[in-house]
């Protein structure tokens, strides 16, 4: 027969507490009955990080981008020369007629900027045991942050420096507006949005008022073979796929007549997509190079910069720093902007 154990026993030895002393025994259950197993056994983690999305960096693969000095370097001088002259008719005795040159040097202010990485050794090694590269991640952000500031900074400048932006440099031709829109009725929609209509035809007559403009302002010195670039805002690109009664796009239209056209798609030349900084939809036409010379780049003066490791007692940090010009327009007038597309 099995052997009975009253409660006080099973309290004072086992530590068992809350059991009846009648009809117990040894070989009687004293767990709770339960059916089921810990969350842990039936969940599944994938091994795969899936990242938040953010907005793409743009501006440096839309303008160029190119080194000038180094993080030493507060201000940067780009010296710009202007051939002036005039001829007389000849005489053999005759001293009229005159060449010479003119020089300016405009001036650029550098933004230096930073972040700090940290992480605890308990923090890194319990995300290790989660299959998360703790460390590796914190480091990207790091240089996502810097990164990110740099492409505002490329756009839209810095107040109080003379640091200008992609976008709203002081320097670029007043913007021109486009051409009134008409609805598939034919009447006049009020509106000169590209999305209050679909017809390719609009929206082309609008690039090439930008192309004639952009001509004017070259002095001839542009033509439809010329290595142009056109920007547009990301939240406008499904208006390259208007089709004629021809079946024939936007983008077709584009391709075939001006064929040294690169298209661009940028977030913050839209007033949705540019997280508060644009107030205006706007596009921008501009000749990536005039004889031989980039019209414009955005410039920085160290991409990154990787500080000394700090340990302490439980935990390591490291400064991370980026130094930007802006934007370098060397030729203002070789871009058009046209805003409320």
């Amino acid at each position: 027969m099995p052997h009975s154990i009253s409660s006080a026993i099973l309290k004072r030895d086992f530590g068992i507490h809350g059991v009846l002393d009648h009809a117990m025994a040894f070989d009687s259950a004293v767990t709770a009955p339960n059916s089921g197993i810990p969350s842990i056994f039936s969940t599944y983690a994938d091994p795969r990080t899936i990242k938040a999305l953010i907005t793409p960096i743009r501006a440096e693969a839309i303008y160029g981008q190119g080194q000038k000095g180094d993080w030493l370097t507060d201000t940067a001088q780009f010296p710009f020369v202007e051939l002036s002259g005039q001829t007389a008719s000849y005489g053999d005795y005759d001293s009229s007629g005159d060449s010479d040159v003119n020089a300016n040097w405009v001036q650029r202010q550098s933004f230096h900027f930073q972040t700090w990485t940290r992480w605890g050794e308990r923090e890194a090694e319990r995300m290790g045991a989660a299959r998360l590269d703790w460390v590796s991640r914190k480091n990207e952000a790091s240089i996502s942050i810097l990164n990110k500031t740099s492409n505002r900074i490329s756009l839209f400048g810095m107040e109080g420096l003379q640091l200008r932006g992609a976008l709203n440099d002081t320097a670029l031709p007043p913007a021109i507006q486009p051409t009134p829109k008409i609805a598939p009725s034919g009447a006049a929609t009020g509106s000169s949005d590209w999305l209050s209509m679909t017809d390719p035809m609009q929206v082309y007559a609008d690039i090439l008022k930008a192309f004639q403009q952009l001509s004017e302002q070259m002095g001839g010195n542009v033509t439809l073979e010329s290595p142009l670039t056109l920007v547009i805002p990301t939240e406008r690109q499904q208006c390259l796929l208007y089709t004629n009664q021809f079946r024939v796009s936007l983008r077709e239209l584009l391709r075939e007549n001006l064929p040294n056209l690169k298209i661009e798609t940028l977030p913050e030349a839209g007033s949705t997509l540019s997280g508060g900084l644009s107030k205006v939809t706007q596009m921008q036409l501009f000749l990536r190079e005039v004889d031989g010379q980039e019209s414009v780049t955005t410039a920085f003066t160290e991409k990154l910069r990787a500080h000394a490791v700090e340990r302490y007692s439980s935990y390591i940090r490291q400064k991370k720093s980026q130094g930007t010009w802006g934007t370098i327009w060397f030729y203002p007038v070789a871009c058009v902007t046209m805003t409320g597309i």
